[in-house]
Formats: structure tokens, C-alpha cells, sequence
């Protein structure tokens, strides 16, 4: 038997196929345009959101941007032992001022190395070296417990070590906030490429944290504000990375990522979060001893 011609007016295969491949297509060009429309009001809800924030700074009740600013950090730090340059009061304690500078530092030298997509763990040597600055910043830490309460000190304690070893630890802080942001939500990440795997970054990390202590531990006053609020940017954007992260994660960005405006969406909450928990904290701190 020989098989019945098709019929006239049959649509073939080939081109049945080729409508549904361009049905896709449209469906999926569609949702793109929809995805980037949805990003764009995103975006601009987000950078309004980080406009009110920083304009909410200056109704913060304290006569002076100074008091301002340490009200508006003293939920998360005890603020003893701070640093004062050009007769302005720096808004965290020397350790504080120290990690969360080094922290700043740390992120800009990296990516300035092109290490933003990142997602390998440091060579072990260099881990080691990371690890021992923690470690060092944790024995000062302590010492300086040990001397605050009534006990004899293993060494006399000093702002200008409880910042040193911050920014210590200020550089493996950043390194793990990298790590985390880059492995949870970036689809580009490069596990292959260490976070920072040569010595001349950390060398330039390192060389630049020792011209800001430097320039704290000498006084140069006209570095007051940039340091004060380089502090504010340290603490809240670690804050608002964290949130982030997480907040990403829960609704189902984590490895979508591929450029940071795609991140607009999780990142409005993150900054309401990250300004409602320091709010939060400071005002219990109010209430509870009183500033």
C-alpha cells in the first residue's frame, strides 16, 4: 500500500516548528521587555528610597551633623574609645573606624583588580595571613576587656592598635562579604578566580590602610568629614549587603545575577531594612541607658 498524498491545505512540520520556535521567541522577548520596564521602576524607586534615607539623617534629634551621625551609629557600636580628628569626633570606636575603613578599602582595591565576580576561596597562604589578622584584632579585643574590667592587661591598650588591628580584620571581613554576595546571587561567578589571590593586592590593601591610620593617628584635619562618613558607609552598606543577600535569596534571585541593576528590586527592601534596623537600634539604645 503506498501512503495517501497530505492533504492540500496541511501546514508541514518543518514550518509547524518554526512558528512555535517563534512564538517562544516573541513570549520571551515580551518578558524581557516586561522584566526591564519592571527594573527601570525599581531603580528609580530604589534611589529615591536612598534619597529620603540620607535626607532622614538630618532630622535626626542632635544639634550638630557630628552628634547626628553618632546618634544615627550608636545601635550598633559601644562608641568608647573613639577617634577625634580636626577636632571632630569620628562616629565609631577606633576598632570600628578601623575594620569598617579597611572593609571600604579592601572592596575597591578588589574590584579595582577585577576580582568582582569572584567566587574562590584565597590561596591557603593568604588565607592563613587573612585569618591571623581576625585572630590578632579577637586578642586585642580581649586585652582590652581584660583592662575595662579592673584586670591586669597582658599590654597597655591603645586607640591607635585597636584600629590597626581592625583594619586587620576589616580586609577578611570584605573578602567574606564578597565571597558571600558573589556565590549566592551572581549566575557569572568565577569559582575558579580566588576573591584575592596575589600579593600585590593585598600589598596595595594594606599600603592604603596604613596612609589612613596615618592620617587619623597625625590629625590631618581636613580628612575629618571624608573619614566620618566614609564610617557611616562602611557600617550601613555591610548592613545593606547582608539584607540583600538574604533578601534576594528569599525571593528567588540567587544565582539570576548577572548585572547589579537586576538587583534593584531586593535592594529597595534591603535599604528600608538596613535604615529601619539602624533606627531601630539606636532608639533602643536611647531608651535603655540613655545614649
Amino acid at each position: 500500500m503506498h501512503d495517501e498524498p497530505a492533504a492540500s491545505g496541511e501546514i508541514p512540520a518543518e514550518q509547524i516548528i518554526a512558528q512555535a520556535y517563534a512564538l517562544r521567541a516573541a513570549r520571551a522577548e515580551a518578558a524581557l521587555a516586561q522584566r526591564t520596564a519592571q527594573e527601570r521602576r525599581w531603580r528609580i524607586i530604589f534611589f529615591f528610597t536612598l534619597l529620603a534615607l540620607i535626607a532622614a539623617v538630618f532630622f535626626v534629634p542632635a544639634p550638630t551633623l557630628e552628634k547626628k551621625l553618632i546618634l544615627v551609629l550608636s545601635g550598633v557600636c559601644a562608641q568608647q574609645h573613639n577617634l577625634v580628628v580636626g577636632g571632630i569626633q569620628l562616629p565609631l570606636c577606633a576598632r570600628d573606624t578601623g575594620m569598617y575603613l579597611s572593609l571600604l578599602t579592601t572592596l575597591s582595591v578588589l574590584t579595582l583588580y577585577g576580582r568582582g565576580k569572584a567566587g574562590g576561596l584565597p590561596p591557603w597562604p593568604m588565607l592563613a595571613i587573612l585569618v591571623g589578622l581576625v585572630l590578632t584584632m579577637a586578642v586585642d579585643g580581649i586585652n582590652s576587656t581584660i583592662n575595662e574590667i579592673g584586670m591586669t592587661p597582658w599590654y597597655e591598650p591603645r586607640n591607635d592598635l585597636r584600629a590597626a588591628t581592625g583594619m586587620g580584620a576589616g580586609v577578611g571581613l570584605a573578602v567574606t562579604l564578597m565571597l558571600l554576595f558573589n556565590r549566592s546571587l551572581r549566575r557569572d561567578v568565577d569559582e575558579t578566580l580566588p576573591v584575592v589571590g596575589q600579593w600585590r593586592e593585598l600589598g596595595t590593601i594594606i599600603l592604603i590602610d596604613a596612609v589612613l591610620l596615618a592620617a587619623i593617628l597625625l590629625d590631618v584635619g581636613f580628612l575629618a568629614w571624608p573619614l566620618a562618613l566614609l564610617d557611616v558607609i562602611g557600617v550601613s552598606g555591610t548592613l545593606f549587603v547582608t539584607a540583600l543577600t538574604a533578601t534576594a535569596v528569599v525571593m528567588n534571585y540567587d544565582g539570576t545575577i548577572t548585572r547589579l541593576a537586576h538587583l534593584a528590586r531586593p535592594a529597595t527592601f534591603a535599604l528600608i531594612l538596613t535604615g529601619a534596623f539602624l533606627a531601630g537600634m539606636a532608639w533602643l539604645r536611647t531608651a535603655l541607658i540613655g545614649g
